[in-house]
């Protein structure tokens, strides 16, 4: 199975940083403050730090396991590889099902921010519409379009969280963090599952690996945008403990949202529709990188076109979209998403870095008894 890319259609290795920050961060830094405090209350900055460490490792495997096929495989011909066409094509088909899931989860939470906060009576399928529409035309564009889609939205996103957190500091009371280290071992990791579907999106990594140019160098520019997450979640959560009690916390759904909402600015008197707005194109770069890589695997494992895989790709979560409404339901919905993340990111991949070994060992093992 050849996977030949020409070199037109590749980025330079420090470019990753930008659809992984975009794969990775999304709506959910918006409202994630109150699930990590239910465990492990105002301690659960550690989980913050406990969980990114873990994904340090995890990007540390995806890199051994594509480092391992001198062709610069991604991980659905590998699965051919290590599985068989059969086996190999179920697993793949989980896969792609798994990213276009994630991208549907991205786009529900979004969308629902905008009816909550914006317009509680307007008819979504417009929009889902609209959007549905500039996602066709990016990943059209191939890997190349969506990084560029995903450099501006990094930009635009970290150009609207810095002004919060220089406008929150009037605000904050440091003494809600006492006392520390006043939970049990068992908070702290019950939190920190809470937090793995915040880093969700690296694995991305693991079909556009074979896009990028001399991908060895590329892992160092991996686990530094994996350490700027991890400290931008640890400063926004911070923040979070330091402006409301446990209580208040514990009643707010979206609590970036909230903190923003206060702050008064000249020309500027609702900051949060602003924010929320800038996010849009954070969102829509989001979903881009999510199908492309959907669309890629089901091209090379199964020889459909991308374009094809993308118009049924987008109906699907346009029609999931319109009929999945109700927070409760969308609350329920990202739990499942969560759930097949970490058993992808702490099953799936430990098991292929496991069995790429032992293949390896074998192989090296049949080399040294060939005779001359």
């Amino acid at each position: 199975m050849s996977n030949e890319i020409s070199e037109k259609y590749m980025i330079s290795p420090y470019l990753i940083m930008f659809p992984l920050y975009v794969s990775i961060v999304g709506v959910g830094v918006l409202a994630y403050q109150r699930k990590l405090s239910e465990h492990a209350g105002y301690n659960a900055w550690i989980s913050v730090i406990l969980t990114g460490i873990s994904i340090h490792l995890v990007i540390w495997m995806i890199y051994t396991i594509l480092a391992s096929h001198r062709d610069g495989q991604e991980i659905i011909t590998l699965n051919h590889t290590l599985f068989g066409k059969f086996w190999g094509n179920i697993v793949n088909s989980a896969v792609v099902l798994y990213f276009v899931y994630g991208a549907f989860v991205k786009l529900k939470a979004y969308m629902e921010i905008v009816q909550v906060w914006f317009f509680p009576v307007m008819n979504i399928l417009p929009l889902s519409i609209i959007i549905a529409l500039l996602v066709y035309y990016a990943v059209s564009g191939g890997f190349r379009s969506v990084t560029g889609i995903s450099v501006w939205a990094t930009f635009i996103s970290l150009a609207s969280i810095f002004p919060e957190v220089l406008l929150s500091f009037p605000f904050l009371h440091p003494l809600n963090l006492l006392p520390l280290l006043n939970h049990s071992a068992t908070d702290i990791l019950l939190s920190s599952k809470s937090m793995v579907i915040e880093y969700l999106g690296f694995e991305t990594l693991l079909l556009f690996y074979p896009f990028i140019k001399t991908p060895a160098k590329s892992q160092k520019w991996a686990h530094m945008i994996m350490i700027f997450v991890t400290f931008l979640y640890l400063i926004i959560l911070i923040l979070a403990f330091m402006f409301f009690s446990e209580g208040q916390l514990r009643h707010s759904v979206w609590p970036t949202i909230e903190m923003i909402s206060i702050f008064e600015v000249p020309l500027l008197q609702r900051l949060e529709y602003f924010f929320v707005s800038l996010w849009f194109i954070k969102m829509v770069a989001g979903i881009c990188i999510y199908l492309w890589v959907a669309c890629r695997g089901m091209k090379t494992a199964f020889r459909l076109g991308q374009r094809h895989s993308l118009i049924v790709f987008l109906i699907a979560i346009v029609t999931l979209n319109y009929f999945i409404a109700g927070h409760r339901n969308i609350e329920r919905v990202s739990e499942w998403y969560s759930t097949f993340g970490l058993y992808f990111i702490y099953a799936y991949i430990p098991f292929m870095f496991v069995w790429v070994l032992i293949r390896k060992r074998l192989a090296r093992n049949f080399e040294e008894r060939k005779p001359a």
